[in-house]
């Protein structure tokens, strides 16, 4: 029984994983085992992943899905492969990612500290990877999710130089999952009937919801700096006209489903005018300049009652109240975390 499983999700990435596992085979902390799940790739990511399997110095099992089932159907399955191993901890990965050598060591120690046993989960410090080779570089890509009374949410740090700033190890909101680090008990706790990633989100913005439900349940996330991963970020919001038409409708879809899923009534009415004038502006790009993306208006009327009976199952098991998560939503980056004292 591993204490850790490394979940791998790829689609088409075969020079990525390439690069991905051997940094996960190389980490200081030996107890784990590896799940890469492909989503019915063309590029030969398949025969990379088995190449790999051959040679890792962990259990390694590939599942070749039929299917594209996304990144949140995709990591479903692994993460389901972990509870049923008994593991403790789950490690989210993307393909385009490399990690540094001590990165499980880090968040396990950060995470097994007493008067942790709260933390659902965690992250480290992840820096942005340039290039097809994922050269590592010193911006800032994420050290945590931050929440808007707007409706959006943001990477704390992103496209910041690494100068110290984001030192201080800190709980945050959530942690992106890009590099995810989750308790199998929270995930468990917070699982739903379309999975713990909701499959709905297919990819796009579901960290940020089952942070949310994590929230919702009382788990709390940890940033750990020295723990140092590197990222190569595609989907930025200032992207978004680069960005494929596929991405961006579920981008759309996925940042009404957020609140569909969550926003109970005290957050709804306190945050409606930011985010009544925000869903006008998106919902004004979906009839004008990205006509693409209004079938995720028509796939959220299509599925509304699926939807609230969905959001009637989140809702009943919340156990946090929306005043008592309004302080995450906000503003600023500094009010995203609470620092640990000195």
């Amino acid at each position: 029984m591993p204490r850790v499983v490394v979940s791998v999700v790829t689609h088409n990435e075969s020079r990525d994983a390439e690069l991905l596992l051997p940094t996960v085979f190389a980490q200081t902390f030996r107890d784990v085992a590896v799940v890469a799940v492909d989503n019915r790739s063309e590029d030969g990511t398949r025969a990379a992943l088995a190449a790999s399997a051959r040679v890792s110095p962990f259990p390694m099992e590939v599942v070749s899905s039929r299917e594209n089932l996304g990144f949140a159907g995709g990591h479903n399955l692994a993460i389901a492969r972990a509870a049923e191993t008994g593991a403790e901890w789950v490690l989210v990965l993307n393909a385009d990612v490399v990690l540094a050598p001590d990165y499980l060591e880090r968040l396990l120690e950060d995470v097994s500290r007493g008067g942790r046993a709260d933390v659902g989960a965690a992250a480290g410090k992840i820096l942005r990877a340039a290039g097809p080779d994922l050269s590592p570089t010193d911006v800032i890509d994420t050290v945590g999710i931050r929440m808007t009374r707007t409706g959006r949410h943001f990477d704390v740090g992103a496209d910041e130089p690494d100068e110290g700033r984001w030192d201080t190890p800190a709980e945050v909101f959530g942690v992106s999952g890009c590099v995810a680090f989750y308790r199998v008990a929270a995930l468990e706790d917070v699982r739903i009937s379309t999975g713990y990633f909701d499959d709905d989100f297919f990819v796009y913005r579901e960290d940020v919801d089952l942070a949310w439900r994590l929230r919702g349940r009382g788990w709390a996330a940890r940033y750990v700096p020295s723990a140092r991963a590197w990222h190569r970020r595609r989907n930025l919001p200032q992207r978004r006209r680069q960005m494929s038409p596929v991405a961006n409708l579920h981008s759309v879809k996925n940042r009404f489903l957020l609140r569909i899923n969550n926003a109970g009534g005290h957050h709804l009415l306190s945050t409606f005018p930011g985010t009544f004038l925000r869903d006008l502006v998106v919902v004004g790009g979906c009839l004008t300049v990205e006509r693409t993306s209004l079938e995720a208006l028509r796939w959220l009327g299509a599925n509304r009652a699926r939807l609230l009976a969905k959001r009637r199952e989140i809702q009943s098991k919340r156990t946090v109240p929306d005043r008592a998560l309004a302080r995450w939503f906000g503003p600023h980056e500094d009010g995203a975390r609470i620092p640990d004292l000195p």
